[in-house]
């Protein structure tokens, strides 16, 4: 049986749990090790050949008060049993000011085991530097496929680097044909994101009048929190409480374990205002009219890859999170063809399939 490392954002995020659901799935015949923590063992309890390896057991515990090193080389020594590491996720690869050491690590790695790198996107970046030391670090990689065109022109010159759709665009979000009159609005911290232009509390501001509008046309809301830790959880209450008749509105927080019928209520629902990337992706898979609420480029450039048709706002310029705007989507009940998409989103296991199918 093949063995993989597997890294992930491991911190209760939807679209990040997804992501591993889908890999871990797609290769049943391979066994993944998930260097992360004990709650994650709930989490991914229906994904068998996902070994998760508890950060914070006894055993490592007593490693590390020996000596920190030894946890080091016992994770190693676990990679070195396997055949290959892959790192799934979206913003993995963002300019931080200590990037030189993030660029140390991706170069250590990429020397021990063949490395795939899978569904990111590139940036925000703020120097050439970085993304010059980047460029060196990918042409070491076994693979790297990124989700939009924007990421992989910053390295036309770089034959390991590809692209294809987001790969949830392949997921297979739960068909439910008899839509509620019910719209389901993803929240996000501004906070979280140090969004420039737009502070915490005129977001909620705004949400709460969009959301009060929807509600005078007699639509259920769905306040949902794709990852409690980042804020998503805290803000929705907040605009809960700011809106005086919250009788149709309803809380609905991901909390690991509820994945299914946090899907199935965003699939019963009419209509998608989606400030979170997944909750985008996600609607448009299951065919409803999607209201993007982009707070990044990473959103902004999808779009554009897709040629997106419909009505959109920026948090970065508030003016264009309008009432008048966000019900256009719905009333035009522009829904997205998503067909080529989910077969092309595939791709980013192309290479890896070599290896493990």
């Amino acid at each position: 049986m093949k063995k993989i490392f597997l890294y992930a954002y491991d911190h209760v995020n939807l679209g990040d749990d997804l992501f591993i659901e889908t890999i871990v799935n797609r290769y049943p015949d391979t066994e993944f090790y998930f260097w992360t923590d004990n709650e994650n063992k709930k989490v991914f309890q229906e994904q068998m050949n996902l070994k998760i390896i508890d950060q914070d057991s006894g055993k490592i515990k007593l490693l590390n008060k020996i000596r920190p090193s030894l946890v080091a080389r016992y994770k190693v020594g676990i990679q070195k049993k396997c055949d290959a590491q892959v790192y799934i996720g979206g913003s993995i690869f963002m300019e931080y000011p200590t990037w030189k050491n993030i660029v140390s690590w991706w170069d250590y790695q990429s020397k021990l085991l063949p490395f795939f790198v899978l569904g990111a996107n590139f940036g925000p970046y703020h120097t050439e530097e970085y993304r010059s030391e980047m460029d060196k670090v990918y042409a070491k990689l076994s693979d790297i496929c990124f989700r939009d065109t924007y990421s992989k022109k910053l390295f036309k010159d770089n034959e390991n680097v590809r692209q294809a759709p987001d790969i949830l665009f392949s997921y297979q979000m739960p068909k439910i044909p008899k839509k509620k009159k019910q719209i389901f609005v993803s929240i996000i911290s501004c906070e979280h994101r140090n969004l420039k232009g737009l502070t915490e509390e005129e977001y909620i501001i705004k949400m709460s009048h969009l959301i009060n509008e929807f509600c005078r046309e007699k639509y259920q809301i769905i306040l949902a929190s794709f990852c409690e830790e980042e804020g998503d959880l805290l803000v929705a209450k907040k605009i809960k409480n700011h809106i005086k008749d919250a009788s149709n509105i309803e809380i609905l927080s991901y909390d690991g374990q509820n994945r299914k019928n946090f899907l199935e209520r965003m699939s019963e629902s009419s209509y998608i205002i989606a400030t979170r990337f997944h909750a985008m992706i996600l609607g448009m898979v299951a065919k409803i009219p999607v209201y993007p609420v982009i707070y990044s480029d990473k959103t902004k450039n999808v779009l554009e890859d897709i040629h997106f048709k419909g009505n959109y706002a920026d948090l970065r310029d508030s003016r264009t999170l309008t009432y008048e705007s966000a019900k256009d989507n719905l009333i035009a009940n522009y829904v997205v063809d998503v067909d080529k998409l989910k077969k092309d989103s595939s791709q980013h296991f192309m290479k890896l399939d070599k290896i493990l199918k």
